[in-house]
């Protein structure tokens, strides 16, 4: 008489094809190596695919009974975890199953709880992130495109992006194979980042006119800062090149005290103008004015300059967001290094302008201690402007 699998058996899934032959040919030549485990009840826990090679070539099967110890699902888990060679969308496959199961947990009280999506993971050594994707698949997706993550053919993100589609999409798509689940995947994440994204900014423009900033310089907030601080430097090797000489300086001290948290929406982006010897007074500065420091643009200049343990060349640009300001459109993520010539005492390349309409043409911009006329979509603060 045969064995009947046990619900907890059919969480992994059975093997098909080429690998299932070779393992008909192993158990052939050399006889069932490894036992197949029995719960009390008679059913198979674990070793279908054992259980299956051993009638289709002969061989008489060999069983172990579970002792009924912790929790079955566990046990069957860890057996099948240390015995195969699953990729990570195919545990988080098995971790959504999991998840819905009935007989996950020992009795407490006299009911059974099914697994959570964090206990599944963690069992199946998953993000949560992955399982929830799964879950997607295994409820919206098509049995096909379902199998493709269950074989390994497929990974579990790109399924789930597919599995967004109608059922129709779905078939289309999973039949032309897995190149074809890969590339609309990936053309249904980048359409749906720019869909969020859209809104995020919509959301951030609306809340820069619609609130009024704390010291009552302007009737807006900025989403954008691009600020050049006139930093002071304590010791310059002559004194026709002292910047006091171009314009007051200001102090750290007094640079972090300007309200610029107050000047921006909740969710911005900075861009801070600091040269090397400035380097680590601007952190304080981004850390000061509510920001958290990302990366930085290089200007790389057509001369040379003073310094005293290297001659300088170069500004940097460094940027920071605070809250959750969307970056740039791929198109709109420029070269980190601008070459571009040195013009008038601390003037900066025009082209900077161009590149932040680029990566933010939706918002009004604020640049702070600004030296010119301001530009369309420019709000300007300094003494020079």
């Amino acid at each position: 008489m045969s064995k009947e699998f046990h619900e907890v058996a059919n969480i992994f899934p059975l093997m098909q094809g080429a690998e299932f032959e070779t393992l008909k040919a192993d158990i052939a030549s050399n006889g069932l190596l490894e036992a197949i485990w029995l719960h009390s009840d008679g059913r198979i826990i674990d070793g279908r695919n054992r259980y299956r090679a051993c009638l289709e070539v002969g061989v008489e099967p060999v069983y172990r009974t579970w002792n009924g110890t912790g929790s079955l699902v566990s046990f069957v888990v860890s057996l099948n975890l240390h015995r195969r060679h699953l990729t990570e969308s195919q545990r988080a496959m098995i971790a959504a199953r999991l998840a819905n199961m009935q007989q996950g947990r020992p009795e407490t009280n006299g009911s059974i709880d099914p697994f959570t999506q964090p206990e599944a993971a963690e069992l199946l050594n998953v993000s949560v992130p992955s399982v929830k994707r799964a879950k997607i698949v295994t409820e919206h997706g098509t049995p096909e495109l379902t199998e493709a993550v269950t074989s390994g053919r497929v990974s579990v993100s790109a399924a789930a992006a597919v599995a967004t589609l109608p059922k129709e999409e779905q078939y289309v798509i999973v039949a032309k194979g897995e190149k074809e689940i890969l590339a609309a995947a990936k053309v249904i994440r980048s359409d749906r980042s720019a869909a969020r994204r859209t809104e995020r900014i919509e959301k951030i423009v609306e809340i820069a006119k619609s609130n009024q900033p704390l010291n009552g310089s302007f009737d807006r907030l900025f989403p954008l800062v691009y600020a050049d601080p006139p930093w002071r430097y304590e010791h310059s090797q002559t004194t026709n090149r002292e910047i006091e000489n171009h314009y007051p300086t200001m102090t750290l001290e007094e640079i972090c005290a300007l309200p610029v948290a107050d000047l921006t929406t909740p969710d911005a982006i900075l861009f801070l103008w600091t040269t090397s010897p400035k380097l680590e007074e601007s952190l304080q500065v981004i850390n000061a004015w509510g920001f958290t420091y990302r990366t930085c643009f290089v200007w790389v200049k057509d001369r040379i300059g003073m310094g005293y343990y290297a001659r300088q060349r170069h500004e940097l640009l460094l940027i920071a967001k605070r809250g959750n300001m969307p970056v740039p459109e791929a198109e709109q993520r420029y070269d980190s290094v601008i070459e571009s010539p040195r013009s008038d005492h601390s003037a900066k390349p025009e082209i900077l302008y161009e590149m932040l309409d680029g990566m933010y043409p939706e918002v009004d911009k604020l640049e702070m201690f600004a030296r010119g006329v301001a530009r369309n979509g420019w709000y300007t603060w300094g003494n020079q402007s």
